[in-house]
C-alpha cells in the first residue's frame, strides 16, 4: 500500500496570513495530487497555542483543515502541539470520529489494512517530570505496543523521534549536526534531533516486531538510517508556517512493498 504522511502542517493565526494561505494550500495539494490508499497526519496539525481560549476557532480551523482530506482515509497521531490550548484531546478526537474517512480510533492504537500493521504512538508534550523537556513514551505504552504487534513487522508512526537518533550524530567544532562516521543514511540532517532526554527503551523493546519507525517533529530534518534492524524514516513539515520558513512544503509517500518513500513538493 501507499502511504502519504504529511507532518507538522502548523494550522496557525500568529503568522502572516500569506503564509496560513500557503500552509492551507499545500495541504489540499497533497491530497489532491498524491494518490494513495492512506494518508497519516503525523503530528502537529494545530498550533494549538495560537488558540488559547479560542475553541470556537480552533474547532473551525481544525474542521477547514480536515476538509481538504475529501475521502481520502486518514489517520491522526497527536504531536506536542495539537492540544496545547483550551482544547482538550478528546475533543479533538470527537471531531475526527465524525469524519467517514476518518480511521483513528484513540491516542495509541492499531491499524491493520493493507496487508500492514500499523502502530500509533502519541508521544506527548512537555514532560512533567526532570531530566527533560520533551515528553516520555511510557513503559506501560511500550508493553501495551508490544503485545498489540508481537509476532508481526509493524510499522509506528509518532511524533517526536527516539532518544537513540542522539547516539547516531554528533556536533562537529563548527556547531553543524551530522550523523557519526560509520552511520549510513540518506538525506539531510539539518538541525539536531529533539527527542525527550529519558530514554524508556521503546527502540530496544519493539524493534523485533518493527520494520520501520516514522517521525515528524524536526521540521528540516529529512533523513532515513537504520537503527537495531528498524528503519527510521524522519519526515519534513508540510508547511510555511513554523520556524523553518520559507522552506517549501513536502509530503511523503511511503511504498509498503519495497520499504521506499519519494519527498513530493505541495
Amino acid at each position: 500500500m501507499k502511504i502519504l504522511i504529511v507532518p507538522d502542517v502548523h494550522i496557525r493565526t500568529k503568522v502572516e496570513e500569506a503564509r496560513q494561505l500557503r500552509t492551507m494550500e499545500a495541504l489540499k495539494n497533497a491530497f489532491q495530487n498524491v494518490p494513495c490508499d492512506l494518508a497519516v497526519f503525523l503530528g502537529d496539525l494545530m498550533h494549538g497555542p495560537d488558540y488559547g481560549d479560542d475553541k470556537a476557532r480552533y474547532l473551525h480551523d481544525l474542521n477547514t483543515a480536515l476538509d481538504a482530506t475529501g475521502d481520502v482515509p486518514f489517520a491522526f497521531v497527536f504531536g506536542n502541539h495539537d492540544a496545547e490550548c483550551d482544547v482538550r484531546k478528546e475533543e479533538i478526537l470527537d471531531v475526527l470520529s465524525a469524519r467517514p474517512n476518518n480511521l483513528t480510533n484513540g491516542l495509541n492504537y492499531v491499524l491493520k489494512t493493507g496487508g500492514e500493521t500499523l502502530l500509533f504512538i502519541d508521544s506527548g508534550s512537555e514532560y512533567d517530570g526532570e531530566g527533560s523537556h520533551y515528553d516520555i513514551v511510557r513503559p506501560d505504552v511500550i508493553r501495551w505496543a508490544k503485545q498489540q504487534i508481537a509476532g508481526t513487522k509493524a510499522i509506528l508512526f509518532q511524533h517526536i523521534i527516539i532518544p537513540d537518533i542522539i547516539d547516531a550524530v554528533t556536533q562537529g567544532e563548527d556547531g553543524v549536526w551530522r550523523f557519526k562516521d560509520g552511520v549510513s543514511y540518506t538525506g539531510e540532517l539539518n538541525e539536531r534531533p529533539c527527542p525527550p532526554d529519558i530514554n524508556t527503551g521503546e527502540l530496544e523493546q519493539l524493534a523485533p516486531e518493527l520494520k520501520a519507525m516514522v517521525f515528524g517533529h524536526d521540521h528540516v530534518n529529512s533523513f532515513e538510517c537504520t537503527l537495531q534492524g528498524v528503519k527510521i524514516i524522519q519526515c519534513k513539515s508540510t508547511s510555511v508556517s513554523g520556524y523553518e520558513y520559507p522552506q517549501e512544503p513536502t509530503a511523503r509517500l511511503l511504498d509498503t512493498k519495497t520499504m521506499k518513500t519519494e519527498i513530493i513538493r505541495v
